[in-house]
């Protein structure tokens, strides 16, 4: 599912830094996924718990390597 994602981030500014997902276009996205759409929805919370997971270790991967 974060890679179904990989194109909805938020981005700032001229030199194009990446802020975090765009939840809603995620959701959206999310939506259209057979694997997702059927999962129960305790499954689902789970899913996007480990898509902030992620979130957050490519947004600090991303700054580290921009330094």
């Amino acid at each position: 599912m974060f890679f179904a994602a990989a194109t909805q981030w938020n981005y700032a500014g001229m030199a194009g830094v990446r802020t975090g997902l765009n939840y809603p276009a995620v959701e959206l996205r999310a939506s259209k996924v057979p694997d997702y759409a059927s999962l129960p929805l305790a499954l689902q919370s789970l899913v996007w718990d480990g898509i902030t997971v992620m979130e957050r270790t490519c947004l600090n991967i991303w700054s580290k390597q921009s330094k």
